[in-house]
């Protein structure tokens, strides 16, 4: 298999996360983040921007193709891609690297994304419904 060289430094996707949130909203400079935010900051940048990780703590950080994100969920401050299917171990080290993190940025300001408005508060609860028999 090929492994891709990472010509610049990593940044911790939570890190980075935080970044972009604080980059493009109006905060207070010492705003506390909740996970659920950093996951959903972290979304945005996946779609943006090639995602690092590795599985186990002593595997080498590649690039993830597109495909091994699909169907992933970003959890606990985007400090885990976890697959609710099952159909593969989850990614625990997550990372961009800065130069990527920096044309993120700048293409989600272009877009006009603005997280400071954004509200992040879990789904209420369904309570499934019977149909009637």
């Amino acid at each position: 298999m090929h492994q891709e060289h990472i010509s610049n430094e990593l940044v911790p996707l939570s890190s980075a996360a935080a970044t972009v949130y604080l980059a493009l909203g109006k905060h207070e400079t010492q705003v506390q983040l909740a996970d659920g935010v950093l996951d959903v900051v972290a979304i945005a940048l996946a779609a943006c921007i090639p995602i690092y990780a590795a599985r186990e703590g002593d595997e080498t950080l590649r690039r993830l193709a597109d495909g091994e994100l699909s169907g992933g969920k970003f959890l606990h401050g985007a400090t885990r891609l976890h697959f609710p299917s099952g159909a593969a171990p989850q990614f625990t080290r997550l990372a961009v690297t800065e130069q990527d993190l920096a044309r993120a940025i700048d293409r989600l300001r272009r877009a006009g994304v603005n997280f400071s408005e954004a509200r992040f508060e879990p789904a209420p609860r369904r309570i499934p419904r019977v149909a009637p028999g």
